[in-house]
């Protein structure tokens, strides 16, 4: 765990299994929007790759924003991209320079420790390419190693290196377990605050069922329980929409009683 303090965002706290648990409770949440008894959730625009050793978790906002955060077993990384600040606007890219690979954005891990290159690239895998010249888009991050942290998030004195930068923050305020909803991109967050603010009460029994599924994953596959399933699901919710999310949670270890594998759909 390392704690850092910044300008704009007060003490963040970065810690490598905290950062992989907020994600597989925020991909969860995402997955079930809809169908859940939840509001707000701390996302719902979610791509999640490989697993709970190594992986990632791409967030988009739906209007071009996005991070991406991979873990390995060394550490993690989190790059993040604000529509119109890649890396030519934000880092100092040339045109002549750009390979459409890591090294795009290599600038916004400065001091990258070798042991964290590989979880550099499977967060590189995850950005978007620049349609004009060919980019990888991201112009902000950070890196976890042990008891070091790094990167130009940690520069937000500076608004050139600020634009994305509130997305990665979100990583350091993770708050009870639960990823900090960026509905708070507008202003100033603090820890605690977006989850005390916008939890509806009323949505506690099934926040509690998540916290308890996504605890359950973190030591090997689970399978909700009937009891858990009519806490947590909104009344006939579409047949459809409900096979959608059991293929997704499928992805991370998750299923539905009775059903230990969800088949894909036929092409």
């Amino acid at each position: 765990m390392v704690e850092r303090v910044t300008a704009r965002f007060g003490t963040l706290v970065f810690d490598r299994d905290a950062i992989v648990r907020a994600a597989l409770r925020a991909y969860v949440e995402g997955c079930l929007e809809g169908i859940a008894r939840v509001g707000f959730p701390a996302i719902d625009q979610a791509g999640w790759t490989g697993d709970l050793q190594r992986g990632t978790l791409r967030h988009d906002n739906g209007s071009g924003d996005y991070e991406v955060v991979a873990w390995t077993e060394a550490g993690v990384v989190g790059l993040a991209y604000q529509l119109g600040c890649g890396p030519i606007e934000q880092l100092g890219l040339s045109l002549d320079a750009v390979t459409g690979g890591p090294d795009d954005v290599r600038g916004a891990v400065p001091g990258l420790p070798a042991e964290l290159e590989p979880a550099f690239v499977m967060a590189v895998d995850r950005l978007d390419v620049g349609p004009e010249h060919g980019e990888r888009w991201a112009g902000v991050g950070f890196w976890l190693h042990g008891d070091r942290v790094g990167g130009t998030l940690f520069a937000v004195r500076d608004p050139s290196l600020a634009h994305g930068a509130v997305r990665l923050a979100a990583w350091g305020l993770i708050h009870n377990g639960r990823l900090l909803p960026l509905s708070c991109e507008s202003y100033r967050p603090r820890p605690g605050m977006i989850v005390t603010a916008f939890v509806d009460p009323k949505a506690a029994p099934s926040h509690a069922v998540m916290d308890a599924v996504t605890d359950r994953t973190l030591r090997g596959p689970t399978e909700f329980t009937p009891a858990e399933l009519e806490t947590l699901l909104l009344p006939t919710p579409k047949p459809e929409r409900v096979l959608a999310i059991q293929r997704g949670l499928q992805k991370v270890g998750i299923t539905w009683p009775g059903s230990p594998e969800i088949p894909e759909p036929q092409a």
